[in-house]
């Protein structure tokens, strides 16, 4: 269960910022409204942005969704027999290792950088609801371009 959550919270770590970032664009482009809770924050429970938009229906179709995925593992077989819950067999790149060891190496390496990713969306929510304002836009130099960040980190004083 842990890799599976791993694996869930490095995207989520990836698409928060990316959100913030070009929602606005996409959403403009398909003239659709923004999402985006006040201040241009991602929606998360702690800044109350869960209660934009027609959330009940992509929650229940998330749920729903999560729930065919996961009775579905259980009706093809018992997952507590299972050595590795989350090898689905799935390599196309054959990144995950040839050797034994090298298997080994790689799935301690995606444990880590997924408990990483963990940490990193449990922070970027906290810090959203403490300073009340985006994460991009309180550290824009890891997600803006150069040139922005340091005129916006210039202009903030």
């Amino acid at each position: 269960a842990e890799i599976k959550h791993a694996r869930l919270a490095m995207l989520a770590s990836a698409g928060w910022p990316i959100a913030e970032l070009l929602h606005k664009d996409i959403a403009s482009s398909f003239h659709l409204p923004t999402l985006l809770a006040s201040g241009d924050r991602v929606p998360s429970i702690l800044n109350d942005g869960l209660s934009h938009g027609g959330f009940p229906a992509f929650w229940i179709a998330t749920i729903a969704a999560a729930s065919y995925i996961e009775f579905s593992e259980i009706a093809e077989e018992n997952l507590s027999m299972k050595l590795n819950p989350a090898e689905l067999g799935f390599d196309p790149l054959n990144l995950g290792g040839k050797t034994e060891e090298e298997q080994h190496y790689m799935q301690e390496a995606e444990l880590f950088n997924g408990r990483l990713g963990m940490l990193a969306i449990t922070g970027f929510a906290i810090q959203e609801w403490f300073l009340n304002s985006a994460v991009v836009d309180q550290i824009p130099i890891f997600f803006k371009p150069l040139n922005v960040a340091m005129e916006q980190l210039m202009n903030a004083q």
